[in-house]
This record gives C-alpha cells, sequence and structure tokens, in this order.
C-alpha cells in the first residue's frame, strides 16, 4: 500500500515539475518574442524602403509644429519632444507595431528613440540626418503652408566665399542644442580676429536650397575658407580651442 502511495505521489511530483517546465519554456518565448531592441539608425534611402515595406508602421515627426507645417514626410503625426507630455502622448501608439521617428537633423530624433525604447517599443527604426537628409536626396515632403522664401541663398552664398578675408561659416539652427552651445565662443572669436577672419552664422532654416546643395544635414557644420576655396569642413559640437586651432590654419 505504501509503496503504491509513493507511486502516485512520485507521478504527481513528475506532472507538476514537468508542467512548471513547460510554463517557464512558454514565459521565455513570450519574453523573447517582446524582447525590446536597439533604435535602428536607417539613411533617407532606407527608410523610405523601410516604410514601403510595412504596411502598419507609425511615423512621427517630433520637431515642432511650426517646422512640420513647413514640410513633413507625408502620413507623420507630429508630436513635439519639447512638448510636456510628450511621453503621454507616445504611449497612446501601439507598442506591439513599428515605429518610424524622424527630426530635421537627427538630433532630438535620436532622443526620441531613446525615449521610445524605455517607454517599451519593440521595433523603432531612426532617420539619420532627419528631414534635411531626406530632402537633400530628392524625397517627397507635404507641406500645409506655402513655401517661404530663403533669406539666404546661393547667390549670397558665392558673393560671401569670394571674400578676400580667411572665412569660418557655422551652419546652425535655433533649435539645434550644441548650436546654442557653441554660439558664445564663436561671438568672442568673431571679435578677436575682426579684420582678420571673417566669422559667419548661416540659419539653415533660412537657406533651405543652400543645405540641399552642400548637403548639410547634421548640423551644427563648420567650414573654413582660403582664397575662395573650402579647406576644412567639421560636423558636431566644436570646442573653442578646436576652432581657434583651425583660425591658425587659416591665417598661415
Amino acid at each position: 500500500m505504501k509503496s503504491g502511495i509513493a507511486r502516485i505521489l512520485f507521478s504527481v511530483c513528475i506532472a507538476i515539475t514537468a508542467a512548471a517546465c513547460a510554463q517557464t519554456n512558454q514565459d521565455k518565448k513570450a519574453k523573447a518574442d517582446t524582447q525590446i531592441s536597439e533604435p535602428l539608425l536607417l539613411t533617407s534611402s532606407q527608410f523610405d524602403q523601410k516604410m514601403n515595406e510595412l504596411s502598419n508602421e507609425q511615423l512621427i515627426d517630433v520637431r515642432t509644429p511650426e517646422e512640420f507645417e513647413s514640410g513633413y514626410i507625408a502620413g507623420a503625426i507630429n508630436v513635439n519632444i519639447y512638448d510636456q507630455d510628450f511621453l503621454q502622448q507616445i504611449n497612446n501608439f501601439d507598442k506591439s507595431k513599428p515605429v518610424m521617428v524622424y527630426c530635421k537633423a537627427g538630433g532630438r530624433s535620436s532622443d526620441a528613440a531613446e525615449q521610445l525604447k524605455s517607454a517599451g517599443f519593440t521595433e523603432i527604426y531612426d532617420l539619420n540626418g532627419g528631414i534635411m537628409s531626406w530632402t537633400n536626396n530628392n524625397l517627397p515632403v507635404a507641406t500645409t503652408k506655402p513655401t517661404i522664401a530663403d533669406k539666404f541663398t546661393e547667390e549670397d552664398y558665392a558673393k560671401l566665399i569670394a571674400s578676400p578675408l580667411p572665412l569660418l561659416i557655422d551652419y546652425y539652427a535655433p533649435w539645434c542644442g550644441p548650436c546654442k552651445k557653441m554660439e558664445p565662443a564663436l561671438e568672442k572669436l568673431k571679435k578677436e580676429f575682426e579684420g582678420k577672419v571673417n566669422v559667419v552664422r548661416i540659419n539653415v532654416d533660412d537657406a533651405t536650397a543652400l543645405a540641399k546643395s552642400l548637403k548639410i544635414e547634421n548640423i551644427p557644420v563648420i567650414t573654413y575658407h582660403k582664397n575662395g576655396k573650402e579647406i576644412a569642413k567639421t560636423t558636431g559640437f566644436q570646442s573653442e580651442e578646436q576652432m581657434r586651432s583651425m583660425i591658425a590654419e587659416l591665417l598661415k
């Protein structure tokens, strides 16, 4: 009798163990199925191709409403990353579906992609170079208001680089964080080298055609010119020391 009870208890233990293992495997599979991947940075052509491949993507433009109205990728929903309730807004999107995000030049969308990841989105695509890269590659944009003429044109640029003085050009935008950090150093250098080096800042939002022709995408961008020729180009934040070093090269 005792041996029979023991066999029954043993069988019950085996069944419980097997069921527990099966549940553990199911939990592991479910976790793997919902594993969050790193945001994938795509070029404009790859971004366009991915949109054509997907049928359920959620396209988010994280620029300001004013920027969005000036031109956006068709089908995009505008969610301003500067809004205090940005996280609340993105949580209204379906986390099980792919999400594609872009901004002007790539900085804000990179931040947004990380926030989307933290919020639990599992498939995230970020447009490298933002809509500037998109338009530079002649991909279409939609708009809700008439196009405004550029304040700084390619003709203005031609006159600028024809200057007899060595030239430093800073391509920036008011919404660009690194650009704002560089502004005090640029103003300091402009005053210090007045009459020796021409230090000029060009707002890419006021020079869209020029930015496209020069393929200016990931701002800030600084170019250095001498005798009408570009001799150096840097992308990203530059310290005062770095810019001062390049000015020394211009003055040789």
